[in-house]
């Protein structure tokens, strides 16, 4: 699987101009809170993604006073990436130097799991980020079902635009045809992907965390003893009442409980970071399995989101999972501390320090730190 070798990025966030030659291991970044480590994974993220994770505005994203800001990565492939934004123009996005049609082509490239603060709303956020969870590993591992998510998503906003002017039937009819048949794609594409998954996830629950009685299940988003078209027949009054369509793959949710209680109201705030962990992890495994390929790993500043033991246990994971690691933290030898318990290679890794949007490469210790008591 390719790993980023050569990442550029100008104007981004507090970073001027920086161009780094990465290991194909495990990249460490240190830096005081503030420094702009932080923006170094963003800016990986963007250009895999084409967007955030903390912001989807473009302004914030391009350096104060600058009018846009961009990313370009060469991976160890010889494949190309590259992300920008400007404040007077829409994103662009390119792949081997040619204009692309959309991020899904820098996805298929470089599929990437995040584990910061913000991926803890997998539990406590909607229901839409548990469908962007599940749609990550769909996507990945069923290549038709981006082209039937964009037909599904065009059919829902046209009907819903006539749903609100209560248009007549006949003009609803073709709109309603569509949704039903990407519809019925998307769903049986989300509950296979969950079928196979979920052993992948109960392999890594067991590594990182025992909680009696987890369980996950699939909403699918309408009663799930009838046909999505039964269901619009029968809800079109409904439908037209409230100006848009209430049941369908847009309404779909995973359901996270441990016995009949949501998970993040029962769980521990340490208890919750290991299992969102584990979710992570676990389609990091069950994309490899599948495809051969492997996901790069970015964690923002893991010591603060875990203690030291199970720090050790999720790097270690990380390891045995193999892709690329991307790992912050304001503590150098904190950082180097959890590494060597993890049995990585120092060889395996590089060292960067970030200091007011300046990014250093530095040494490798030459003998691994002591572990810290």
């Amino acid at each position: 699987m390719p790993s980023i070798h050569k990442l550029q990025l100008a104007t981004f966030r507090n970073i001027a101009q920086e161009a780094l030659v990465l290991a194909p291991g495990v990249n460490l970044i240190a830096g005081e809170n503030g420094s702009g480590k932080s923006s170094i994974l963003e800016a990986i993220y963007f250009l895999g993604l084409g967007r955030s994770f903390r912001n989807t505005q473009q302004s914030p994203l391009i350096q104060h006073g600058m009018r846009a800001c961009s990313v370009f990565g060469e991976l160890s492939d010889g494949i190309t990436l590259g992300a920008s934004r400007s404040l007077d123009d829409a994103p662009k996005i390119r792949v081997q130097g040619e204009k692309a049609q959309s991020s899904a082509e820098l996805a298929k490239h470089l599929p990437l799991q995040l584990l910061n603060a913000e991926a803890f709303r997998l539990l406590e956020g909607g229901p839409k980020t548990r469908r962007q969870y599940i749609d990550w590993g769909v996507f990945h591992v069923k290549h038709q079902f981006h082209n039937h998510w964009r037909e599904f998503q065009r059919s829902l906003q046209n009907r819903n635009i006539l749903l609100k002017r209560r248009a007549p039937e006949a003009e609803l009819a073709p709109w309603t045809q569509e949704f039903v048949r990407h519809a019925k794609e998307i769903d049986g594409s989300r509950s296979a992907y969950l079928s196979a998954f979920l052993p992948f996830l109960e392999q890594m629950l067991a590594r990182l965390i025992q909680v009696d009685e987890l369980s996950l299940r699939y909403i699918r988003g309408w009663n799930e003893e009838e046909d999505i078209s039964l269901v619009l027949e029968k809800g079109l009054q409904r439908d037209l009442g409230f100006g848009y369509t209430v049941a369908g793959p847009q309404r779909a949710d995973l359901k996270i409980r441990v016995g009949a209680e949501n998970a993040c109201d029962i769980l521990s705030r340490g208890q919750q970071k290991l299992l969102v962990s584990a979710m992570k992890l676990a389609q990091g495994a069950f994309l490899a399995q599948q495809s051969g390929q492997q996901c790069l790993y970015l964690i923002d500043d893991l010591p603060a989101e875990l203690d030291k033991e199970n720090r050790v246990k999720v790097c270690s994971l990380l390891r045995e999972l193999g892709g690329q690691l991307f790992l912050t933290g304001t503590d150098q030898d904190e950082l180097l501390e959890i590494i060597r318990r993890s049995n990585y290679e120092l060889q395996e890794c590089k060292l960067f320090h970030v200091k007011h949007g300046r990014i250093s490469s530095q040494d490798m210790p030459a003998r691994q730190v002591p572990e810290k008591q």
